[in-house]
């Protein structure tokens, strides 16, 4: 966070506004504008967003489509919602929900499709297939805020969108997430569901995103360009120099930008690679090692999702952030390489 964004939480803590109030709204109004949606809710994180937009989506009993290759949150997110998890295997391009697989996989009362790493999924083909199945498209676009697919902003497509503003995010408020959509009736759902002063059905959380959050999050707004171009550069480097070794990358797709919000490699070596770089002090991580049908809170599975279990089994996410320098990245490569050299 930059010097305005400090002094932005300063004075607020100083004038003891700490609660939601103006700069929440703020926020709401130039984030979902920022996405391309009409309205935006602001709640205290990804997973209560998701929730309460399943909840405002879909009734309980209805089937939704998503991908084993995610996290824990969004099979949690829509038991919670009292909904039924139908597993569509992964896109091997992207990453995300594969359209293909999830036109075999009516009937479906909707879909939760999440764009993984900062790059989109194919999210016109999912939406297509979801229209086709007269199925709801929820949008978590959690990792991908300011990627676009096709010229649009990732989270404009669909009946509603989510995205999540933890702390590892690349738009962070330090916790904290928002709904999105040009649907009055839901954003209202929302809006009235996150705040326990109001007497509707079901009865209401507090779930609130507070204005010292939504000052962290407008200060994120301003640097968020030359942060992600600077993420753009480090993989410009990560892509030249990575080409050379025995590793997978997942490609940027013709119709797509990427905002990194990680960057994968796919080795069957994963845990040793991931292994021989932390022990040079290179922080990596195993993204979805279990995928979701086999958590214990899943439903009883009978199909195969070969594409999300590839990935649980060899991605490895090398450092990509804001403050990563070209010099860094390039000793990232030299120690990949440097693992392989030893094969």
């Amino acid at each position: 966070m930059d010097e305005t964004g400090i002094d932005h939480v300063v004075e607020l803590l100083e004038d003891g506004l700490l609660s939601t109030g103006e700069v929440v709204a703020e926020f709401e109004a130039r984030f979902s504008s920022f996405v391309g949606r009409s309205h935006g809710v602001a709640v205290a994180s990804g997973s209560v967003a998701l929730e309460l937009a399943l909840e405002a989506s879909f009734e309980a009993g209805d089937r939704i489509a998503l991908s084993p290759y995610n996290c824990g949150s969004m099979l949690y997110s829509v038991l919670r919602a009292n909904l039924r998890p139908v597993f569509v295997d992964a896109d091997s391009k992207t990453a995300g929900l594969d359209p293909d697989a999830l036109a075999e996989a009516a009937p479906l009362d909707g879909a939760v499709s999440a764009h993984l790493f900062g790059h989109p999924a194919r999210i016109n083909d999912i939406k297509e297939v979801c229209e086709q199945l007269g199925a709801t498209l929820v949008d978590d676009f959690a990792q991908a805020p300011g990627a676009t697919a096709h010229g649009e902003p990732v989270g404009s497509v669909g009946s509603v969108g989510i995205c999540s503003f933890g702390a590892t995010k690349n738009l962070t408020t330090a916790e904290g997430g928002i709904v999105v959509t040009d649907d009055a009736t839901v954003a209202d759902y929302v809006r009235d569901q996150r705040t326990n002063t109001h007497d509707v059905t079901p009865p209401p959380r507090s779930v609130r995103m507070n204005d010292l959050e939504a000052a962290v999050g407008l200060s994120q707004l301003d640097s968020y360009g030359a942060t992600t171009d600077r993420k753009r550069a480090v993989a410009t480097i990560y892509r030249e120099r990575l080409s050379e070794l025995p590793v997978n990358l997942l490609p940027v797709q013709p119709w797509a930008t990427d905002v990194y919000h990680a960057f994968p490699v796919l080795t069957p070596d994963a845990n040793r690679l991931a292994a021989h770089l932390d022990e040079r002090e290179i922080g990596t991580s195993r993204l979805y090692e279990t995928p979701l049908h086999e958590y214990d809170a899943a439903p009883p599975v009978d199909g195969e999702y070969p594409v999300a279990e590839r990935f649980a089994d060899e991605v490895v996410l090398l450092p990509i952030h804001g403050q990563v320098t070209d010099s860094q990245a390039r000793t990232v490569v030299d120690a990949v390489a440097g693992f392989y050299a030893n094969q």
